[in-house]
Order: structure tokens, then sequence, then C-alpha cells
């Protein structure tokens, strides 16, 4: 691997860990993201220096996540991975329904713990209408998106 290449796994690795992700899970995303034609497991352990075990462990992971999809080549017993098309659209569509989460469990929390404190109702008022206002801004960026695109959601 080039020396680019290297400080790009090795940035994604530590994005990976320090959202409590396994960071070869990251060096692996990077890895495809910047591949042109999917990689087999064996290509992935000798770009990575790695071992088989933790390159196949974390590949399920990421396809177990769906931003990374296994597929077979006719004649060729192997697995392969590539980043799936949709990349962008799935990851945030993931992020947007954790936020759609939290917020629903940060309403529910308002409505029903009782709360007699008025800083924590401010503060589960102000949790939920900020992750309910960004929830709805993603929604309509994605939206956008579709549209300037020619996509459908």
């Amino acid at each position: 691997m080039d020396v680019s290449t290297t400080r790009f796994t090795d940035r994604m690795a530590e994005i990976f860990e320090q959202e409590g992700q396994p960071p070869i899970a990251g060096r692996i995303l990077a890895l495809l993201l910047v591949s042109e034609e999917a990689r087999s497991l064996d290509q992935l352990v000798d770009s990575l220096r790695v071992s088989k075990a933790s390159v196949s462990t974390n590949a399920r992971l990421l396809a177990h996540f769906g931003v990374i999809t296994r597929a077979r080549r006719p004649g060729d017993r192997r697995d392969f991975y590539a980043v799936v098309p949709d990349l962008f659209e799935r990851t945030t569509v993931q992020r947007l329904e954790q936020w759609q989460r939290f917020t629903a469990a940060v309403g529910e929390a308002r409505r029903r713990v009782p709360a007699r404190s008025r800083i924590v109702r401010a503060r589960l008022e102000g949790y939920e209408s900020a992750f309910a206002h960004l929830s709805g801004a993603i929604s309509r960026s994605l939206s956008q998106w579709h549209r300037r695109n020619g996509t459908r959601r």
C-alpha cells in the first residue's frame, strides 16, 4: 500500500475507534473506498497486514451494518468485498434512524418520567426539540439529494 493510502486507512481506523467501533473495520472500509474492484479476504489481509480472522470478523461486521457487500465471482470460491453503491444514503439513513429513536426515547421520558425540576424538563424538551429538528433537516436534505440525482427513496 502506498503512503497516502496507509495514512487514509489509519485515519479511518482512528475515526472508527473514536466512535466505539473496531479500528480494523475502519481500515477495511477505507481500503475498499479507494479500491476500484472488490477485494478478497486474502487481498485485504495482505494490504492491511493483519490476521485473516480479524479481517473476516470485521468484514462481516461491516456487511452486517450494510456498508460493504460480499460477492462471489463465477468459478471462484472466495468471497470478495466492495463498498455498497449507495454508501452515502445508507449511512445517512442509519444515523437518521438512530437520532429518531433517541428523539422518541427522550420524548417518552419527557411525557412519562415525573420531572418536577424545571431544569430537567427544559433539558428533555431541549434534546427532543434539537434532535427532532436535526432529523427533519436531514430527511429534507435526503429528499433534495434524491431529486437532484434523479433517484427515489
